[in-house]
């Protein structure tokens, strides 16, 4: 008689659900990042779009959001909601299950100030759209220290060097528009040489104009 075999589907489950969400937000900041460097550019100025940002992170979110439920029915190692949602409670690897937790929550706030640009400034959009970094540094740890799938074997190494391009890429767009606002504020800070013209208008001390009176003849 075959012993019967019990499917942990809450366990597949989380995985899935974790390398989907962890994909989604690959593709999010590889498009953001390419999508802005000298060369390369040209061919992504469809995924330059907002609108694509705000749901390709809103799709990652949802799968995010689904593996971190999906913990809470983990019979394997027990999760309750604040292991899941307050940063540094599990017992289990405290600081990489906070790692994800944080990175829930990056996500939660990049997503509606995308949503809201139209509603903030823009200064104020571009330095909260900063944290998107600290978000993929944190998911990185948090995904490969805890992700069973990438103990060993092809996905490992595929994500392993997928992740080291982006990486250099983003270095690399970092690069880009500090030199590129440093030249901007060259070319500003320039200020073109006037030469004298009789014709010109002189502005005297008192704050007003002389006019010669060869000039005022000729304007009546």
């Amino acid at each position: 008689m075959l012993t019967e075999i019990q499917i942990p589907w809450d366990w597949y489950v989380i995985r899935a659900s974790a390398l989907v969400g962890f994909l989604l937000l690959y593709i999010s900041v590889f498009s953001g990042t390419v999508s802005y460097l000298p060369g390369i550019k040209k061919y992504f100025l469809r995924l330059k779009s907002l609108n694509f940002h705000c749901w390709i992170s809103l799709q990652a979110f949802i799968f995010a959001t689904v593996h971190g439920t999906m913990l809470l029915f983990h019979k394997f190692i027990p999760f309750d909601w604040k292991d899941v949602f307050i940063p540094f409670h599990s017992s289990f690897g405290p600081l990489l299950v906070a790692l994800g937790t944080i990175s829930l929550y990056l996500t939660i706030i990049l997503i509606a100030t995308s949503y809201a640009r139209k509603y903030i400034s823009q200064k104020l959009w571009r330095t909260i759209h900063a944290l998107n970094i600290g978000l993929y540094i944190f998911a990185i740890i948090h995904t490969f220290y805890l992700g069973t799938d990438l103990k060993s074997g092809i996905l490992r190494e595929i994500f392993i060097w997928a992740n080291g391009v982006l990486i250099l890429l983003l270095i690399f767009n970092m690069i880009h528009r500090i030199w590129y606002k440093i030249k901007k504020r060259e070319i500003v800070c320039e200020v073109p040489e006037i030469k004298p013209n009789e014709n010109l208008r002189q502005s005297d001390p008192t704050g007003g104009e002389k006019r010669s009176s060869e000039n005022f003849r000729r304007r009546v």
